[in-house]
């Protein structure tokens, strides 16, 4: 099972939504956050660039409509339990996030113990 967390109208097509760590930056990046908020962001944007690996788009020729989906296993837990935070802080400013599951979410271009870089079906 994999796991992609969005954020939009219930009503909209998922592969046009941004992800949770997208929209929780551009919330910051137009001073929509408290300082303890930017702080806590700014703690949680550095975990994730030290404990997951980074798909490496930008040496490869994929479609500019991939997305990054999270392993639901032992390996993306912690990550997996931090974005829940990340849901947590989008929604108290307002925003619908989204909790997408699917077995198979796509034609695969990247993969680690993690997740996997996908272009969707």
């Amino acid at each position: 099972m994999y796991l992609r967390f969005v954020v939009g109208p219930d009503n909209a097509d998922h592969r046009q939504l941004t992800g949770v760590i997208t929209e929780a930056r551009l919330l910051r990046d137009n001073g929509d956050l408290h300082d303890f908020e930017n702080s806590w962001l700014e703690d949680q944007f550095y975990w994730f660039n030290v404990n997951v690996p980074v798909p490496p788009y930008a040496k490869n020729d994929w479609p500019k409509d991939c997305a990054a989906w999270f392993k639901n296993n032992e390996f993306a837990a912690e990550a997996i339990k931090r974005i829940w935070e990340f849901v947590n802080l989008l929604k108290e400013n307002g925003k619908n996030v989204r909790v997408l599951k699917s077995r198979a979410p796509g034609y695969i271009w990247y993969e680690d113990e993690l997740q996997v870089v996908v272009t969707e079906f």
